[in-house]
């Protein structure tokens, strides 16, 4: 066993508890009655994001040298993946009466976390990989501080509009042959 694969098990747990607390919470979170259209797109971009953060360890295998800062940087995306799904589904998904309101409550939690998983990415990209950041990766850091600072619903629209946009050219640039 080589160090990445045994650094990269603690990452595929964690990616693994975040998604758990997704997947459990889907019939709370779809049921007609309390269902927000926002809450829901939000809730299908982060199980599409815990799925490509798994994908996207693998580029991790050609890291020579591995430490506690390398380590500390792998781990930043599946705990901060973790903190937003919580954010986003709360502990207790039985008991939310709006999902409106409870992603309008929770919603500088939920775009902190995006701030975080998004700055974890760059890192990893830069320091682990040797890659400069596209510029969009900067736009979209700072679409999510924007978010994650306001509590307007059209702010959080946008920035979410953006998450899925992010999300769709990171799907297309991973399974193609000019990876960034």
């Amino acid at each position: 066993m080589t160090i990445f694969e045994f650094l990269s098990v603690a990452a595929s747990i964690v990616l693994a508890l975040g998604l758990s607390t997704l997947i459990t919470s889907i019939p709370y979170v779809f049921d007609a009655r309390k269902r927000d259209w926002l809450h829901a797109l939000a809730f299908v971009a982060l199980v599409a994001g815990h799925i490509l953060a798994w994908w996207r360890i693998w580029p991790l295998n050609s890291v020579a040298n591995w430490n506690i800062l390398g380590f500390a940087i792998l781990m930043g995306t599946p705990l901060s993946l973790y903190l937003a799904a919580t954010a986003l589904v709360s502990n207790n998904p039985n008991q939310v009466e709006s999902w409106k309101k409870q992603f309008s409550e929770r919603s500088r939690w939920f775009f902190s976390a995006l701030v975080a998983v998004w700055a974890f990415g760059l890192l990893r990209g830069y320091m682990l990989l040797d890659r400069t950041p596209p510029w969009w990766s900067i736009v979209m850091l700072g679409g999510f501080v924007v978010a994650a600072s306001s509590m307007r619903r059209d702010v959080h629209v946008a920035a979410l509009l953006m998450f899925v946009l992010a999300f769709a050219a990171l799907i297309y640039f991973s399974f193609s042959a000019t990876p960034f």
